[in-house]
């Protein structure tokens, strides 16, 4: 559960006396729901009896576009202030100091699937809602923790890791037995 904080999820607390939720939202593509349903099944528990996740469309009249999203929120539940604090720094998502003892495979599995994109023969990682200094802090892990070979391609939304082709086959036997079928793409399988 711990990784999800890295991506599509985010902790909301309506007042510092208040407990707080989880809330994930992705875009509703179809070929993410696959993945969108494995963590509203690990987050369920924390759901009210009977929850039904939130779909939202809406039209970009200036492109004719429509877009869809899908959502899910938790719960308010003590638990979470306990996430947020190491999550955050006051309302700003950062990447905690101790991120090489959180990164397991299936955390790492799961920044892929929600943050990874197929890039050549490597792998994208978007990271740019962190600072430089958090995304170095994870590239270090990344390096240290993995023996992957990654560095950082700027873009004009911000930094970007890129995990280099060899690395692809010391990455995907680590986490390949925690991706969605649909999502399988993301390591070249």
């Amino acid at each position: 559960m711990v990784i999800k904080y890295l991506h599509d999820g985010h902790i909301s607390q309506r007042s510092p006396k208040s407990n707080a939720r989880f809330v994930f939202a992705q875009s509703g593509k179809p070929e993410k729901r696959e993945y969108f349903n494995l963590i509203l099944s690990l987050m369920i528990p924390f759901c009210t009896i009977g929850y039904v996740p939130y779909s939202k469309f809406w039209k970009d009249n200036k492109y004719n576009v429509e877009y869809r999203s899908i959502s899910f929120t938790t719960m308010q539940l003590p638990c979470f202030i306990v996430l947020k604090s190491i999550w955050y720094l006051d309302k700003l998502k950062i990447v905690p100091s101790n991120i090489k003892d959180l990164l397991t495979p299936i955390a790492l599995a799961h920044l892929i699937l929600g943050d990874g994109s197929k890039h050549n023969e490597g792998l994208h990682l978007s990271v740019d809602s962190f600072s430089k200094s958090d995304v170095d802090l994870l590239v270090s892990a990344l390096i240290n923790k993995f023996n992957i070979s990654c560095s950082l391609h700027n873009t004009d939304k911000g930094s970007r890791i890129y995990i280099n082709k060899s690395s692809t086959n010391i990455l995907r036997p680590l986490i390949v037995e925690h991706f969605v079928p649909s999502m399988k793409y993301k390591l070249g399988i």
